[in-house]
């Protein structure tokens, strides 16, 4: 079994010891090879992937071809929505390559039927990460409108088929339309959430 230092990621410095003992122990780490697919769009979804090291492209099929919508790297959850969520995956990931921690729906279920304390604030994870998706999707909005202002240059199409799907990808994690954008903010004062961020935190935790 890949041994992995989760205290070396940002996001689980502050976990107990127990919990990420916990961890590691539920989701086991495994090595992804350049070009491996760790989940592929339109496939059932029964896990997430926790990035421990190296990168993973997120890629979307288009009408003329499959696309790059983001890069994510060490530290990154992907395929979150699986573990709240049934719909078909959204997006193919594919490895750069990267180690990767498998946490299965299943398994999580059990943590929370346990009260555990890594469910809890796995859910916390799972609310952050798709707030900060929905912010990225909000800010490619705003700039693909911007270059289509009258004294913008001329779009570009392929520019804007690439924007389109990746809003696309991360309104569909959360089941929301373009008119729901309006509630998400790109940026809040320190220690503010806008509503959304709120309802969709609550609504994890009351899963």
């Amino acid at each position: 079994m890949t041994q992995i230092n989760l205290r070396a990621l940002p996001s689980f410095r502050d976990y107990p010891n127990a919990e990420l003992k916990l961890l590691a122990s539920v989701a086991p780490a495994r090595e992804y090879a350049q070009g491996a697919v760790l989940c592929r769009e339109g496939s059932a979804a029964r896990s997430c992937f926790l990035l421990a090291t190296g990168a993973v492209e997120v890629r979307k099929q288009a009408d003329d071809g499959e696309r790059v919508l983001a890069t994510l790297r060490a530290g990154s959850i992907v395929g979150q929505m699986a573990l709240v969520d049934r719909s078909p995956r959204s997006a193919t990931v594919v490895a750069e390559p990267t180690v990767a921690l498998e946490l299965t729906r299943d398994v999580f279920e059990d943590l929370l039927r346990a009260s555990s304390e890594l469910a809890l604030r796995f859910q916390e994870h799972i609310a952050v990460a798709g707030i900060r998706q929905l912010r990225m999707a909000t800010q490619r909005l705003a700039a693909m409108l911007a270059e289509h202002q009258p004294a913008a240059p001329e779009p570009q199409p392929s520019r804007d088929r690439e924007g389109l799907l990746t809003v696309q990808a991360a309104l569909s994690m959360w089941d929301m339309s373009l008119k729901d954008l309006d509630d998400v903010h790109a940026s809040h004062p320190a220690g503010q959430v806008s509503a959304l961020e709120a309802n969709a935190r609550t609504n994890l935790r009351n899963h």
